[in-house]
């Protein structure tokens, strides 16, 4: 099921939380809404449901205008943070509500109830109530019954924010499985970073109500097009130099110009149209050069030195806070235990063609 949003406004009264935002999932697509608190994700969310009326634009499902379709014709699906299960029926009714609702007769909607429950390991939960149920296992129930709506399009509003971690992890895994298995258009709302980045085929980046990168998990993290997106996902080393001659120096780095940001680019001279090579250029100048700590690779030959400012132990890694000799921050995570204590002189490798390049 495609999912198409375009222009899409919505709100509260007259107070626009979205305005004029355009979106597209492809059928089968995992795809993340993550941004903040406030951002406006569950607000899209709640639009595409039918819960909030959109006050502009048009949402397709296949090409099927469903804008002003009521909630229980569009075909989605949406489970919240709470569950919401009923909790005056048990786990077995609340699954099978959803085919009691779509006329299946009773022997068949129970039997279709059973097999759902089993996929999210609850077969053995059948006559609880949801008060009798841990968090996991209500969740894994709502899932069961959003499954048994067979939904065109499966939307998921901070679903495992209120788990223990151990849980969220479960959840995520089996959340993936069932969405392979039954070939499912899902999309999530989160504001947890790792989440996006390790559940989705592609992510929406949202502030203030509008989208400032929409892209893999790879694409969002390594290339952010702004500040904006390379600030929300942390751990940004921000190296000041310039360019001259089509090269980066500062900070005690010498390199080719690395990969160009929306926001460098925006700022660049554009060839003459006459030009042999098309697009922008480097303007020589002032500018800022973006790296992860993956790019630091400590050595014995690299040439690029760091004092140890912090040892915190992590349990499954260790982090060490690293000062440049030009005063640049470092905070990288290493697997396993390190021979490292504040004050110590380290040498290492920086992977600059990994950087992205920021104006000043």
């Amino acid at each position: 099921m495609k999912l198409k949003i375009e222009c899409l406004s919505a709100g509260y009264d007259k107070d626009f939380v979205i305005k004029d935002l355009s979106l597209s999932v492809n059928q089968g697509e995992f795809l993340s809404l993550l941004g903040p608190s406030g951002c406006g994700k569950t607000t899209l969310m709640k639009a595409v449901a039918g819960i909030l009326p959109a006050q502009g634009g048009r949402i397709l499902l296949d090409g099927e205008d469903i804008t002003s379709l009521p909630i229980h014709k569009r075909g989605t699906v949406i489970v919240f943070q709470d569950m919401r299960l009923f909790p005056h029926m048990t786990v077995e009714e609340n699954v099978a509500f959803p085919l009691k609702m779509q006329g299946v007769s009773r022997s068949g909607r129970l039997e279709q109830a059973r097999d759902l429950l089993e996929k999210v390991q609850m077969g053995g939960f059948l006559d609880r109530r949801p008060s009798e149920l841990s968090g996991g296992q209500q969740q894994r129930a709502a899932l069961a019954r959003a499954l048994a709506a067979r939904p065109r399009l499966l939307l998921l509003d901070e679903p495992f924010s209120a788990l223990d971690e151990n849980l969220r992890e479960d959840m995520r895994n089996l959340v993936l499985q069932l969405q392979r298995e039954f070939h499912m258009t899902v999309v999530l709302v989160t504001h947890d970073r790792e989440e996006a980045l390790s559940m989705s085929d592609r992510i929406a980046l949202m502030f203030s109500g509008r989208l400032v990168q929409t892209g893999t998990p790879k694409e969002v993290y390594l290339r952010p097009e702004s500040r904006l997106a390379a600030d929300y996902f942390g751990d940004c080393v921000y190296i000041n130099g310039t360019v001259s001659g089509g090269r980066f120096t500062g900070g005690g780095l010498d390199c080719p110009v690395p990969f160009l940001s929306q926001e460098f680019i925006s700022q660049a001279i554009p060839f003459p149209a006459d030009a042999p090579v098309p697009g922008p250029s480097v303007p020589d100048g002032p500018c800022r050069l973006m790296l992860r700590p993956g790019s630091l690779e400590p050595d014995r030959t690299g040439g690029y030195f760091l004092t140890v400012e912090q040892v915190s132990f992590r349990g499954g890694s260790v982090l060490v806070s690293l000062r440049s000799d030009d005063g640049d921050l470092w905070k990288k995570a290493f697997s396993g235990p390190v021979d490292l204590a504040p004050g110590d002189r380290i040498q290492a490798s920086v992977r600059t063609q990994d950087g992205v390049l920021f104006p000043a």
